[in-house]
Order: C-alpha cells, then structure tokens, then sequence
C-alpha cells in the first residue's frame, strides 16, 4: 500500500444510497471516490474511464440491456471490469447474504461480498483489505458456506431455477431470460437429474434448501 489515496467507484442503483456512500466515503482519508454509476452500463463506462483501484457493486442493478432481468446485475459490472478495467478490484455490496450470488460474484472475479448492514467503517476496511490483495466475505455468508453441501448445478442452471420459483411455465422463465423455451428446458432438465428432484418445483425447493440459489 502506498500513500496515495485508494480511487473508488460507487455503482449502485439508489440515488439516496450512492450519494450517502459517496460522502461517507469520501471522509475518510486515503479514499478518494472518482465516480458514481446508477446502472450496469454507466459502470462500466466510468471504470474504464477512470480506472478506479476498488469498484463498490450494488448486486441488483437495472441494466439497459436486460431491463426486466431479475438477475444479479452487479455481478455483469464485476465480469465486464476484468475485460475493460483489470486492475479494477470489484466489492460486492447486497442487501441479502445469497450463497448463489457469492459464487456467482467469486466466479466473476469479484474479490469480495458485504452485506449493507454492515457499518462504514467495517465497509472502509473491507476496501482495503480488497486493495490489499485480501478476499473479504460478509462473516455470516462465509459460514453458510461453509455449512452447505457442494453446488452441484452451473450459474445458468441456477438462474433458471431461481426464475422457476416464480414464473408458471417454461415459457415465461424463456421470456424472462431471454433464452429459447428449448435451452431452458435443457437447463431445467440437467437440474433436476443433477439434484435427484422429481420434477423443476421439487428441483428449486432441494436448491433453496441447500443454499444453492
């Protein structure tokens, strides 16, 4: 670590959030908070133009792209900032300890999970243990985690039994995700042999109950 300040960018989708966070943030000293983003889009745009040392990530944001997704969005911010801001080191900020989105967000390459009931300052030091090369996990996720049983399924797998736990058919899961009615019964199919389910209701409530989604 030198002594130069840590750059921030803020991504997150509430106004009131991000402007909170962007002056607590910038309180204190050796942070410097270089940009805020509201969507998927503006992030990565304002990462590659600033290149940021540490990238803060609301996990739900709206995206141009997929505005009716109800996927974890800030995990896309985190996949796209390896490929236009590498040295970009991406904290995931939820409002929910979700397992599935951990992994997702660790697949990604985020470099960290917190949880918003976290205090500013744990959030400060979780900012530079993340930018002093150090994996942060939100306390009580990590030991869920470490309680589950191995995830069986893959994150396209996952996304569409987390679209089936609302959407009736599998029409409407395809619509949702913008997938072939066809693909999604392929996915759907592999779930349900890969956790021993009966049919793809039987299949989400085994993946909930193992804190797989």
């Amino acid at each position: 670590m030198t002594d130069s300040p840590l750059d921030v960018l803020i991504a997150e989708d509430q106004g009131i959030v991000r402007e909170a966070l962007g002056l607590l943030l910038s309180a204190y000293p050796g942070l410097r908070v270089v940009g805020t983003a509201g969507d998927v889009e503006e992030a990565v745009a304002l990462a590659a133009e600033t290149r940021p040392h540490i990238a803060l990530v609301d996990l739900h944001m709206p995206s141009d792209a997929a505005p009716d997704r109800d996927e974890p969005n800030g995990v896309d911010v985190v996949a796209a900032l390896r490929r236009h801001s590498p040295a970009t080191k991406c904290l995931i900020l939820s409002a929910f300890r979700e397992p599935g989105a951990l992994r997702a967000a660790l697949s990604a390459g985020a470099c960290g999970y917190l949880v918003k009931d976290a205090s500013t300052d744990r959030l400060v030091a979780a900012i530079r243990q993340v930018a002093a090369g150090e994996l942060v996990i939100d306390d009580r996720l990590a030991a869920r985690i470490a309680l589950a049983k191995p995830c069986p399924l893959t994150p396209q797998e996952v996304a569409v039994l987390r679209h089936a736990r609302d959407a009736p058919t599998v029409a409407d899961i395809a619509r949702a995700m913008r997938l072939s009615t066809g693909t999604v019964r392929n996915y759907i199919t592999r779930a349900i042999q890969k956790t021993g389910a009966r049919n793809r209701h039987d299949a989400v409530r085994i993946a909930a109950a193992n804190d797989w989604l």
